[in-house]
């Protein structure tokens, strides 16, 4: 059928339930083959569609869809933010490192470098390359460039020299921080680069802390051993904003529909390692803005938004800085990653919002954990929108830090969301007063955005009813314009102005949305039905003594099928439990898995399974290379497995018995 028809139908399938018109009901069932189990939904006043019949529209204020996608048609970001800069005027704009910059300072900064890029002679429509992390300089450019009508491309930090070289064909002006200079010196010294304006993380830092860190720049350059070069190409930050003296015609060009505004990039890649950058418009960015505010997200004037991501993340930009800004919040800027950075911002900075993924969160709640244990006290009294994104995590494990969040005085629980680049960040997000009851396994990552519209589909393009699994699609104002400089890749995720996100999952019929992972993390069986390896996880983690699990494809040369199996284990076993319970799992397993499936192995991990640390996500990629170090039991003995890689791609195995003293795995 028509896809156009297919949606003409649902459409008029929703109007006839409405009207209670039968006949029309009866007549449009049979034109979309709908299933008893479907018909049922119909005396609850719903089709059976959730693109349709939007059950998540219940929980917001009558309008507020209508609302969030009214958006200015004029309008530039600038314009948009300038105008809550100056209505929430006495609410300081950003901090960083103890440096406070007043609604004013923000706004004359942007002003200069809006100057700058036009004394440089950056035109309308000409992509910057933007490396390195968000610091005052960078914020300001976001609208400096925005305002001439040019646009940011905030490139993939980890980004290899060959997508860089790809990603940046065309820019003539580029910005980077001096701490990461060595990692793309090479493209950034070509002569196609007319300008390199260079960043430095110390600049806006009060004294003494100014000196120590440019002391320990300094000292890092001269290991690295590569220096940015002393030329007039090459222009540090200070030094450029005085330029802008050098310019003074007007900044601010006249709007233009569907100009490409923001390039961030895809956290995902696709086969081969292609760079995805991700193109918002005006429009798209201005329309998040709305989304978010008529969905009643947890931003609120005079708190303070903790944001240490580069604008790289579509995450970073519109949520932990677009967003704040724009409902009158404080950004508290502190470009560090790490787990240990982490939990000193939450805990020293004190921030009413914060944003990581469930690997950052379970490392923080664990040192919280263990430190309340030995006696130390915590007041989370301050925590309004702390939210758990990227990864996610499983019921049990945020039902446990909500736990340790009460006992530290937190009024609010923590928050959860999900969202995606192609969409310009967020679309789905818990709220207050919508709550699933935990009634799967795996968290729900809330409800759709007033103004977003999601369905389940199935490989065929059908719509599927509530709590079937399938690939999520999301329709939004808020959606991509592109890839950069990639149609290909564009018209294979756009269709039909529907983002495909890749991700499969469900809606139930109260609106909630479940993710269940990746379509692509699973196995093509012979009888062409799909395994999904994150379902043979969960099947592992359903176990009391098991803490977390992923599971990974290693064929063998005897098996395309083998999986392996890396495991925490919920507390400190003996080498006895351990041949028991890993027993258990193979019965539990040999009993759910597909004929010719077969988790051979087992690899432990202390305390929680490693994360990346760039993304702080839990790191498949370094689990998929691990060969040693696995463990099975085999004729009632623990042995311990190592895989050897061969030339065809496949694994052979080598197993030896473990002495006991061997494997001990403590937790701490």
């Amino acid at each position: 059928m028509d896809k156009k028809i297919y949606e003409m139908l649902k459409n008029d399938l929703k109007k006839a339930i409405e009207k209670k018109d039968y006949e029309k009901i009866n007549e449009i069932r049979k034109l979309l083959n709908i299933s008893q189990e479907q018909a049922t939904y119909f005396d609850k006043g719903l089709t059976g569609f959730p693109s349709i019949d939007k059950p998540w529209l219940q929980y917001y204020d009558e309008g507020a869809e209508e609302r969030a996608n009214n958006i200015p048609e004029n309008k530039t970001v600038w314009d948009v933010i300038e105008e809550k800069l100056l209505e929430y005027y006495d609410i300081p704009a950003l901090e960083y490192f103890g440096r406070v910059f007043s609604r004013q300072e923000f706004i004359d900064l942007c002003y200069t470098w809006a100057r700058t890029f036009r004394a440089m002679g950056v035109e309308q429509n000409e992509v910057v390359p933007v490396y390195g992390p968000f610091v005052p300089d960078i914020c300001a450019m976001v609208f400096g460039l925005n305002m001439i009508g040019a646009c940011p491309y905030f490139l993939k930090l980890a980004i290899s020299p060959e997508a860089l070289a790809e990603e940046t064909k065309d820019a003539k002006v580029a910005v980077v921080y001096d701490g990461m200079w060595q990692n793309v010196a090479k493209e950034f010294m070509k002569d196609k680069f007319k300008k390199v304006i260079v960043a430095s993380v110390p600049a806006d830092m009060p004294s003494p802390k100014k000196q120590i860190v440019s002391f320990l720049s300094a000292i890092q350059a001269r290991k690295n051993k590569i220096r940015i070069p002393d030329d007039k190409k090459y222009i540090w930050a200070d030094k450029a904003k005085q330029i802008a003296e050098y310019y003074t015609g007007d900044v601010k060009v006249p709007f233009e529909p569907e100009r490409s505004t923001f390039i961030t990039s895809s956290s995902g890649t696709t086969v081969g390692g292609v760079v995805k950058g991700t193109v918002a418009t005006n429009e798209s960015t201005i329309s998040q803005l709305y989304m978010g505010e008529e969905s009643d997200t947890q931003f609120f004037p005079g708190d303070r938004c903790l944001n240490h991501f580069p604008p790289t993340a579509s995450t970073s930009l519109n949520l932990l800085f677009l967003t704040a800004l724009y409902r009158g919040e404080t950004i508290i800027l502190d470009p560090r990653v790490s787990e240990k950075d982490f939990y000193n911002q939450l805990i020293n900075l004190k921030p009413n919002q914060a944003l990581h993924t469930g690997s950052a969160w379970e490392a923080f709640f664990n040192r919280v954990s263990y430190e309340m244990k030995n006696g130390k006290k915590f007041d989370f009294s301050y925590a309004k929108g702390w939210t758990v994104g990227g990864e996610g995590t499983e019921v049990k494990k945020f039902q446990k830090w909500n736990e340790i969040m009460n006992q530290a005085n937190c009024k609010s629980n923590l928050f959860y969301g999900y969202g995606s680049s192609e969409l310009f960040s967020a679309t789905c997000a818990s709220k207050i007063g919508a709550n699933d009851g935990y009634k799967k396994q795996i968290m729900s990552v809330g409800i759709p955005y007033a103004g977003i519209t999601m369905g389940i589909f199935s490989k065929d393009g059908n719509e599927l009813t509530y709590n079937h699994r399938g690939e999520i699609l999301i329709y939004s104002k808020s959606a991509m314009k592109e890839y950069y400089n990639k149609p290909e890749l564009t018209g294979e995720t756009k269709i039909d102005d529907w983002i495909h996100t890749g991700d499969l999952g469900e809606i139930d019929e109260r609106g909630f949305i479940y993710v269940w992972g990746r379509v692509k993390d699973s196995l093509e069986l012979n009888n062409g039905r799909s395994l999904y390896l994150f379902d043979v996880s969960n099947l592992i983690k359903k176990k009391e003594y098991i803490d977390d699990a992923i599971v990974l494809s290693m064929p063998t040369e005897d098996n395309e099928y083998n999986l392996v199996a890396h495991i925490v284990w919920s507390r400190d076993l003996s080498s006895d439990e351990k041949i028991m319970f890993i027993n258990d799992l193979n019965n539990t397993l040999n009993s759910n898995l597909p004929l010719g499936v077969n988790v051979s192995a087992f690899a432990e991990h202390n305390v929680m399974l490693p994360y990346s640390p760039t993304t702080l996500k839990k790191d498949k990629n370094k689990l998929s290379k691990q060969e040693n170090g696995y463990i099975q039991v085999i004729d009632g003995k623990l042995n311990r497995i190592n895989f050897i890689l061969n030339e065809n791609g496949r694994y052979s195995k080598k197993c030896a018995i473990i002495n006991d003293k061997v494997m001990s795995l403590k937790r701490k």
